[in-house]
């Protein structure tokens, strides 16, 4: 098969390629690197024709993080087991970001080739993937713990596999804990995530580093946090010195949180030497090292930590908290409520604020977070809102006119509120400064002032110019209101359509004004806004892509697509890709757009042997599924068809499999009773149940399990009880009630987003 002569190519990659395969002595080598480049398109950095010494003993050791994004795993099934080794442990080294669909296949591939067990060497988000009943018991604290460092979002098409990764958590904790510990946090990782209120509240102080690495809280959760920050006993140590509010762990998902030396992998936890208080308060004995002991000195009972560590400091009331431990919280600080601001001492809390501003502007906090943030400061610091004068035009300005130098004011947003930004901000010093305040995290209601002045100053529209600074407006205009623009420039469009910005209407409408000038969108441009705003592109919008243009944007996320966009975007795609002369390479450009195909071309494919990976299983069209026995899709699935057990509570899946009748469920060792709820658990942030799954540990040393549950499981219940995470944006939202630690109804909404 040669691969080079399909369509989509770009000549260099395929000059590159063909000067790889002389080199490379492998041919299973030369075609998972042929096709590396293929997949990766417009995406990927190419790779020099020098970039593989072929005379080396390891191939792999020179490839870059570029190519290595593109892997593709039906090839890589032909590398023998010490090349895939070496292969995995390299994206390891080089902590490649491979996405949900590559890490379910080649976690597959690795556990055919017995390579789980060298699980300490591969990268943490591909242990997310791996069979938890392949993992010993003696492995197990460290085998969590490793994976606790992903990013476990990937398994938002695995509902039943984070179920399971929970639960073999709980199962090395080996027995049901009331409160969990400050070991147990630490093998926990991220998976702290699923927690519920109490047991967040019950836990160890050092929780706040676990949720540190939290995506986002629920509003559950965000209570629970205000009440341990409120009792002053949390735990702030290791965390990382100055203003970080970007909540990583790093990449690879090692840093704040993560494991300390010696447990399953060895990442040691970069220390700073204070907390909230600035000092450990007297008998503050919840603290893993006490203000005190040396560095390193672990608590009774406690795990080894690494002896350069500095101690850790437990915080204390917000009355004493200091700016260096508000900025050791890093988006944790974005949570706090009202009531607890209002406590905090003035002089800190204004110069957290003045921090915070300035990581919105450099980019190192996202104005959603931002916002809220300022939300609550600003709730804390005025009247309630029923008792403050309505926001009403033609009042005086008293504090004075707003200026240029004034909004380069760090405290520009506390020393005007939204009424004072209406009566005191003129139409002139808004045109020349408009990228300066919208750098602000303007509140919703500031943020409604902004627009108004902005049409009385531009009643025919804002030129287009200005148009590329109001990406924090866009979801307040109107369809009627984004006509009267003018669009000409891609740039325009890639500002207006940031992500998160913008809602369905607003994006078909911004597209709708480009294509009136333009007449199509590029390959680039669709690259640039990504496959979300693809799906809301209307039917007769997305008719005007050329073919080319989609061989060009290479692989999109569709996964949020509406069936009927799907549909209309699968028909699209069979213009580009359907001339490929091999259904592997007509798999392999179509992978993104088959949730519109029909069941005549799945069972096409299942006759292929391409192994459809999960994620691109659960995005088919469900009815379409209906027609397809347990033989095409085992065929369909090949080597990945055991990812059905990680995905049985997908609503896709569900429906397949209550289609079955309970002898062919047999053939696939499956039940049909998923381990989810009845509703929907595709694209929820959290496990759908905790109803447990079929699932074991390879026991090694007698790990104590439930007598009643051992003959379904093997496993310790676990200890955690899990709630339901933030609800996405097609989900109904959690009814606000008011709360002991002063989550106004407001700040709660802007927190949900």
């Amino acid at each position: 098969m040669e691969v080079s002569g399909d369509p989509g190519i770009p000549a260099l990659h395929r000059l590159c390629t063909r000067a790889l395969s002389g080199a490379l002595q492998s041919s299973g080598l030369t075609l998972l690197l042929s096709l590396a480049a293929h997949c990766s398109g417009p995406q990927a950095k190419v790779l020099s024709p020098g970039g593989l010494d072929a005379s080396g003993a390891n191939l792999w050791a020179s490839a870059n993080c570029s190519l290595l994004q593109g892997f593709w795993c039906q090839p890589a099934s032909q590398l023998p087991r010490d090349q895939l080794s070496a292969l995995i442990q390299r994206l390891a080294l080089l902590q490649v970001p491979l996405q949900a669909w590559q890490l379910s296949c080649l976690a597959n591939l690795a556990s055919r080739c017995g390579l789980q067990d060298d699980f300490t060497l591969h990268p943490p988000n591909l242990l997310l993937f791996y069979n938890l009943s392949q993992v010993r018991e003696a492995d197990c604290r460290a085998f969590i713990c490793r994976a606790a460092q992903g990013d476990v979002e990937l398994l938002s098409h695995l509902p039943d596999q984070r179920v399971a990764l929970r639960r073999a958590a709980g199962a090395c904790l080996g027995v049901a804990r009331p409160r969990l510990s400050a070991s147990d946090l630490q093998l926990l990782g991220a998976l702290v995530c699923d927690m519920d209120s109490s047991s967040i509240g019950a836990a160890d102080p050092r929780v706040l580093e676990n949720l540190r690495r939290c995506p986002r809280l629920t509003a559950a959760q965000c209570i629970a946090l205000n009440s341990l920050l409120a009792g002053g006993k949390t735990s702030l140590g290791h965390l990382t010195s100055g203003l970080s509010l970007t909540g990583s762990c790093g990449r690879g998902g090692r840093g704040l949180g993560c494991c300390p030396a010696g447990c399953g992998g060895g990442i040691p936890l970069v220390g700073a030497s204070r907390g909230l208080g600035g000092q450990a308060p007297t008998g503050c004995s919840s603290c893993l090292l006490g203000v005190h002991g040396g560095a390193g000195a672990p608590r009774a009972g406690g795990p080894a930590l690494d002896p350069t560590l500095r101690p850790i400091l437990c915080t204390r009331p917000p009355g004493s908290w200091t700016l260096e431990g508000l900025q050791a919280l890093g988006p944790l600080a974005t949570y706090i409520s009202p009531h607890l601001w209002a406590q905090v001492q003035e002089a800190v809390g204004l110069g957290f604020f003045h921090s915070v501003v300035a990581s919105c502007r450099v980019g190192k906090l996202g104005q959603r977070e931002a916002s809220c943030f300022v939300t609550s400061f600003l709730e804390s610091k005025t009247k309630p809102v029923s008792s403050r004068p309505r926001l009403s035009t033609g009042e005086p300005c008293v504090r004075g006119n707003i200026t240029a130098a004034t909004l380069q004011d760090g405290l520009f947003l506390v020393h005007y509120d939204c009424a004072e930004l209406e009566s005191c901000l003129d139409g002139r010093i808004l045109r020349t400064n408009l990228d300066t305040l919208l750098q602000h995290p303007l509140p919703t209601e500031c943020q409604h002032v902004v627009k108004a002045k902005l049409a009385q100053s531009y009643p025919q529209g804002l030129p287009e110019d200005q148009l590329r600074l109001i990406t924090s407006l866009v979801y307040l205009y109107s369809r009627t209101e984004i006509s009267q623009w003018s669009i000409t420039s891609q740039d325009t469009v890639v500002a207006l359509l940031a992500p998160d910005v913008a809602l369905e209407n607003q994006t078909e409408a911004v597209l709708q004004k480009f294509l009136e000038h333009n007449g199509t969108v590029s390959g680039a441009l669709l690259l640039a806004i990504g496959g979300t705003r693809l799906c809301w592109m209307s039917p007769q919008q997305i008719q005007t892509i050329h073919p080319q243009e989609l061989r060009l944007a290479g692989a999109l996320d569709l996964s949020s697509c509406p069936q009927s966009r799907k549909d209309v975007l699968y028909a699209k795609a069979r213009e580009a890709f359907g001339s490929s002369r091999t259904p592997a390479a007509y798999y392999r450009l179509m992978r993104p757009y088959l949730g519109g195909a029909l069941v005549e071309e799945l069972r096409h494919l299942a006759q292929a042997n391409i192994s459809m990976d999960i994620d691109t299983f659960t995005s088919l069209n469900p009815l379409e599924l209906q027609s397809l026995d347990v033989g095409n899709v085992t065929a369909l699935l090949g080597h990945n068809v055991g990812d059905l057990q990680k995905a049985r509570s997908h609503p896709t899946v569900r429906a397949w499999l209550r289609s079955l009748n309970s002898s062919t469920l047999g053939q696939l060792s499956l039940d049909a009773s998923p381990a989810g709820p009845t509703g929907p658990a595709h694209g929820t942030r959290g496990p759908p149940s905790t109803t447990h799954q079929a699932l074991h540990l390879v026991h090694t040393s007698g790990l104590p399990t439930n007598d009643a549950q051992a003959s379904t499981s093997g496993m310790a219940p676990a200890p955690l009880r899990l709630g339901p995470l933030c609800p996405g944006p097609s989900q109904t939202r959690p009814r606000l009630v008011a709360t002991p630690t002063g989550l106004s109804t407001s700040f709660v909404h802007c927190l949900l987003g």
